[in-house]
């Protein structure tokens, strides 16, 4: 069955866009993208294929300001990321979500499942950025700190475009941060999480994801360190579509393949 587009004004001058595979049986496959990246990467595009090979409905979807998706980055907040996930997310019920999310997009699986306004049914979270906004900002000399908060903004060179390449994140997105913290609160979540972290993580330190372990409540959780694993995590693939298979309900995958 092939992908079918779709988009939905989430927020005022907001589109969001993305693609869907629905069998119509089943939970709901929902791929969650990292900052600055988009739905058609490398891992997004693996778990799709694997879906349809599987017989599994799956979703994928850009989230404000990145990829087809409309928005400035400079105005986005975590916030307002999450309520677009959520949005899309609403488009399924009642049906159950499978929430599998890289870096940035995983830290918004975890607020997702623990807003329990979607049912979800598991988690897969890969190399999860939780509050790394908040350790980003943290790191800053101070001066560059106080300027950010005067002028509102802050431009940052842009590693993945040509020589000079600029772009701007707003001051809102940090303070919003604050508010999403799931590291130095409890954390209560509703179904099986599992985390794959690289060990040569050079984004985000494996430390993240060994101390959410220790403090969420989940009724199954996990964590599998890839050795010589780095941000991307693209060499662990098989092991992350490994997982979802693990999650996914076998009766669901019957119906899925019968129809």
């Amino acid at each position: 069955m092939p992908e079918t587009a779709f988009s939905l004004n989430t927020r005022p001058d907001i589109m969001i866009r993305g693609r869907m595979t629905d069998t119509g049986h089943g939970p709901i496959g929902l791929f969650l993208h990292g900052f600055r990246s988009h739905c058609v990467g490398e891992k997004a595009t693996a778990l799709t294929e694997h879906a349809f090979a599987r017989g599994y409905s799956w979703a994928r979807f850009d989230l404000a300001a990145h990829g087809a998706s409309t928005g400035a980055l400079v105005e986005q907040t975590l916030s307002g990321w999450l309520e677009d996930a959520l949005s899309v997310a609403a488009l399924y019920a009642p049906r159950p979500l499978i929430l599998v999310g890289s870096s940035l997009g995983a830290w918004l699986a975890v607020l997702m499942a623990r807003s329990r306004r979607i049912p979800v049914a598991g988690l897969v979270l890969l190399a999860p950025a939780f509050n790394f906004l908040q350790r980003y900002y943290a790191g800053l000399p101070q001066g560059l700190r106080q300027q950010w908060r005067s002028d509102g903004r802050l431009t940052l060179p842009d590693p993945y475009g040509p020589p000079g390449t600029v772009y701007q994140l707003g001051y809102p997105l940090i303070e919003d941060a604050v508010a999403h913290d799931v590291l130095s609160v409890p954390v209560a979540l509703p179904c099986p999480l599992t985390m794959i972290h690289g060990d040569r993580d050079e984004v985000v330190p494996l430390a993240v994801s060994e101390d959410f372990l220790r403090h969420v409540h989940a009724p199954d959780k996990r964590l599998t360190v890839v050795a010589g694993g780095d941000h991307r995590l693209t060499a662990a693939i098989p092991r992350v579509l490994a997982e979802v298979d693990a999650l996914w309900p076998v009766t669901a995958v019957r119906a899925g393949r019968s129809a």
